[in-house]
């Protein structure tokens, strides 16, 4: 294609919109052609119309941790060297302990449920409006660095490719996919010679990028800046209810087994991840640095007596009718129950997202969720309703003491008659604190009444069929404000499962269920990739 050699010339293969140069030749690549109008290759049409300016404050925030980064290098190994002059009498075994009970699952209540992504709060000396593409921050010695622009296209295509944005599924793809590293700003190697920003990053590249946006918490920046772009263009809209859920992905690690006293002095064993040392000493029993968890946040998740998996766990919140995931969190510990990542989960997200606090009326949920302690917290304080799965928790069902010709109370609130037929919940009455319970209807919407064996001991007189009441006190469980037996209540409980489906797109089609790293940081950035992937998809 041959153009002018006055204008500019802005494609993939310009790593800088302000690259101001003529060219009387323009080439453009067969492959950019057929993958800009294949159907199946979002990713590409996504990151060729890459709106850049949204990302320069967050930029600027990297490339000045970048500079810290690089500065405290040295500064790291001098305090290792340091480090060295100082004893650790704690053992193996003492650290085993000393962690174990560390864990919210082990009685510390002072360990939050949910993984607290880090904030710098390190000033940024760095004018975003002078970086872009290309164009990266000047300092006084050293190589330049990489493009950030670039570099974040790359771990945001390869997660809409269905991959884990991990470095080494980038730079695959980027070796092997030469329109991909054109799209993002990279090229070959030896096109520039020894070393050249717009080269294609090495895998210690990859992974320095990768580290530095995690210790200093900018995906999880860049995960809400998408979320509340989507909210105030509209893409977003309020809802009613809200679901929630929790999800597991299998630790990249093994466990071991902990025995320990209960405070009844009683022999107790509890899994846990194994205790390491990140330093490189050879002799690691007797040097100074400190033990701890080679992964942090890593436990037994039980499904059912016979399924249980050794993985991290993720509390999710997602718009039902939509299907649009609003935030994903790792939690601190993994064995932790379901019920405990609810009422934090919410807390988390009206502090991230203020506007929606004022969205919601339900929050919907599964049988963990159902506790009435928690529900009423929820409704007092943050001023939404639980709607839960009803859990009896192996309550027996009622076969005494029933209205007469009634077979059985079951604990989810069924009454079911001696014909068989469940009677079907009407309402409450307040005056007597009871359920009302009407006849149950055949095809053509007449009571089984009519017809059943055990008219003459139960309603002989009732043309309308039986009518029964219940009270509050046998069914404790149950909330009579809000009863799971209500029509309400399951119309309005259809749409929880939706919360499968977003976990289902944030898991597998934007991520891998399998981790590859360890720690509760590397989860979150696995979790904060997912859903910035998916919250820039939904904008083309």
């Amino acid at each position: 294609m041959i153009g002018s050699a006055l204008n500019v010339v802005n494609d993939p293969l310009d790593v800088s919109e302000r690259r101001w140069h003529p060219r009387l030749f323009h080439i453009v690549e067969t492959d950019d052609i057929t993958l800009k109008n294949s159907p199946d290759a979002e990713w590409f049409d996504v990151l060729l119309k890459w709106d850049w300016k949204r990302y320069r404050e967050l930029g600027a925030e990297y490339y000045e941790a970048l500079y810290r980064f690089n500065q405290q290098a040295t500064q790291r190994r001098l305090e290792a060297e340091s480090a060295m002059n100082h004893g650790n009498e704690e053992s193996k075994d003492e650290a085993r302990q000393r962690l174990l009970f560390e864990r919210p699952t082990a009685g510390n209540s002072q360990t939050p449920i949910l993984f607290e992504t880090p904030v710098s709060s390190q000033p940024v000396h760095i004018d975003p409006e002078e970086i872009g593409p290309g164009k990266v921050p000047s300092r006084l010695a050293g190589k330049q660095p990489k493009c950030f622009f670039s570099l974040l296209k790359s771990f945001v295509g390869v997660t809409l490719m269905g991959h884990a944005a991990e470095p080494e599924n980038i730079r695959r793809e980027l070796v092997n996919n030469p329109a991909f590293a054109r799209v993002c700003g990279f090229m070959p190697a030896d096109a520039y010679g020894l070393y050249d920003q717009r080269a294609i990053p090495s895998l210690r590249k990859l992974e320095q990028f990768d580290q530095i946006m995690t210790e200093n918490g900018l995906w999880s920046k860049c995960k809400w800046d998408e979320i509340r772009t989507n909210i105030n263009s509209g893409l977003i809209k309020a809802e009613r209810e809200i679901v929630h859920d929790t999800t597991h992905y299998h630790a990249y690690s093994c466990f071991e087994v902990v025995k320990y006293e209960d405070e009844k002095g009683k022999q107790q064993k509890k899994s846990q991840a194994k205790v390491g040392k990140s330093c490189g000493c050879k002799e690691k029993e007797t040097c100074p640095h400190e033990w701890r968890l080679v992964d942090d946040g890593a436990g037994t998740v039980v499904k059912s007596a016979n399924r249980m998996y050794w993985a991290h766990k993720a509390s999710m919140l997602a718009l039902p009718r939509q299907g649009v995931p609003l935030d994903a969190v790792a939690v601190t510990d993994a064995a932790s129950h379901d019920s405990h990542t609810l009422e934090a989960s919410l807390r988390r997200l009206f502090d991230n997202l203020p506007l929606t606090r004022d969205w919601f009326d339900y929050v919907l949920d599964d049988g963990a969720a159902y506790d009435l302690d928690l529900m009423a917290r929820i409704e007092e304080e943050l001023g939404l309703r639980v709607r839960a799965s009803m859990n009896p928790r192996r309550r027996p069902a009622l076969i005494e003491d029933l209205p007469r010709g009634m077979a059985k109370l079951t604990p989810y609130g069924d009454l079911i008659r001696m014909d068989g037929h469940t009677m079907e919940y009407r309402g409450v009455r307040w005056q007597t604190d009871s359920f009302i319970y009407g006849p149950a209807l055949d095809e053509q919407q007449r009571p089984h009444c009519l017809n059943c064996l055990h008219r003459s001991g139960c309603c002989p007189h009732a043309d309308k069929g039986r009518q029964a009441t219940v009270h509050f006190d046998k069914l404790p469980h149950i909330q009579p404000k809000d009863p799971p037996m209500a029509k309400r209540f399951k119309a309005m409980m259809t749409r929880r499962p939706a919360v499968e489906r977003v976990i289902k797109r944030v898991k597998c089609d934007f991520g891998e269920p399998q981790l590859t790293k360890r720690g509760n940081a590397a989860f979150q950035a696995r979790l904060d990739k997912s859903m910035i992937a998916l919250h820039v998809l939904l904008r083309t």
